[in-house]
């Protein structure tokens, strides 16, 4: 989890900087490309105040599902990889769950 949290700080940390010319931020796309989320992420696109924008989640089915989802939401510091122990106790307990990432916190 500290891991998680600590990749999420620092890819923000670049993207926020805008500093192109560091190695660290090579590694990382202005849609955080080459940041290893947990599960596969999807991609929605919309428009928003005639605004194109598009934003990631995750959509994970449990192997033994039980009927009900669970929407997970992160806050502003964070990203939604930093829900991954979480997502494994729902998934365990048969729950579908949903991880969407704010507008910003992405990759695809």
């Amino acid at each position: 989890m500290r891991t998680m949290l600590a990749s999420c700080a620092i890819a923000l940390a670049i993207l926020a900087a805008g500093d192109a010319h560091s190695d660290t931020a090579s590694q990382y796309g202005p849609e955080l490309q080459g940041f290893g989320y947990p599960f596969r992420t999807e991609r929605f696109e919309f428009q928003s105040q005639r605004q194109p924008m598009a934003m990631a989640f995750m959509d994970i089915a449990p192997d033994r599902p039980n009927g009900r989802t669970v929407v997970l939401l992160h806050g502003k510091n964070f990203c939604a990889a930093t829900w991954e122990a979480t997502i494994g106790h729902l998934l365990q307990a048969g729950y579908r769950v949903i991880a969407p990432d704010q507008i910003g916190f992405w990759t695809v």
